[in-house]
């Protein structure tokens, strides 16, 4: 007679199977941040060793107690709200001028062939070289780097905008046509909601781009963050160099990271 095999189904806990998936989700969240705390623990042990002299590189105490100080005296804001606000202005006047232009490049074909030229030609180009010209054009106050932001974030807006409006399904626009909808209620209801996820793309793009450039021109010129950051570099004044650069970073991620978060509330768009 042969042999049978009886399965029992065992029942795990529910109290168990909580803690499996917070322990799951921990776990994914902490992910990100093992990177930062081996980064952090290296920098402890270099300097708590002395593998690097101090003036190259400052404990993480230090750094982090430096930029207390300047956070405490005002220092750290005045001169990052110059930075930040120069470099929006920059970004919002070029996709003011930027989303327009795609759209009609996109859309008509005497914009096509006028501008993608210029848009060939100057998308590469290497903007920092152009420091010297706008600050000979336009002095080395503001406005000259909110000019020379917006000539470098002009264009991911002028891309951003023509390929996401130039991929808008073909069935779309039909149907919507075959509806009786004219040609500017096509733009407003359909065209314009599915490329919102290409124009959030064009700003993740642009606003990293804005502050780079606004650092960088400010580090030739003066003012702002990046004039902070040299003159702590020339006086060796090295935790407060670190400082600044730490700053720089965290602007940068936060603007990524609050970007990304609409980005992604858009992204049923992008999947139609």
């Amino acid at each position: 007679m042969a042999d049978t095999l009886e399965f029992t189904e065992v029942s795990v806990p529910a109290g168990s199977r909580v803690v499996r998936t917070m322990a799951r989700r921990l776990w994914r969240l902490s992910q990100p941040w093992l990177v930062l705390l081996a980064v952090l623990a290296g920098w402890h042990l270099a300097t708590a060793h002395a593998w690097v002299r101090p003036v190259f590189l400052p404990s993480p105490g230090v750094v982090f107690a430096t930029l207390a100080q300047l956070v405490v005296s005002g220092e750290l804001a005045s001169t990052l709200g110059t930075s930040v606000l120069r470099a929006v202005v920059g970004v919002v006047a070029a996709g003011i001028v930027g989303i327009p232009l795609g759209f009609a490049m996109a859309e008509f074909r005497v914009f096509r062939w006028l501008l993608s030229p210029y848009v060939a030609f100057g998308f590469p180009l290497p903007k920092i070289a152009l420091i010297p010209v706008f600050t000979v054009w336009l002095g080395m106050d503001s406005l000259s780097k909110i000019a020379l932001v917006f000539a470098t974030c002009v264009f991911p807006f002028i891309v951003a905008a023509e390929s996401g409006a130039s991929l808008v399904s073909p069935k779309l626009r039909w149907a919507a046509q075959s509806l009786g909808t004219r040609k500017d209620a096509l733009f407003r209801h359909v065209i314009l909601p599915a490329t919102v996820p290409a124009l959030l793309s064009g700003v993740r793009i642009a606003l990293p781009i804005g502050l780079i450039t606004v650092f960088t021109a400010e580090m030739v010129t003066g003012g702002g963050l990046g004039e902070a950051i040299v003159q702590a570099q020339r006086y060796f004044q090295s935790a407060q160099v670190y400082a600044y650069v730490l700053v720089t970073m965290l602007v940068g991620y936060l603007a990524d990271a609050a970007i990304a978060r609409v980005q992604r509330r858009f992204a049923a768009w992008a999947e139609a």
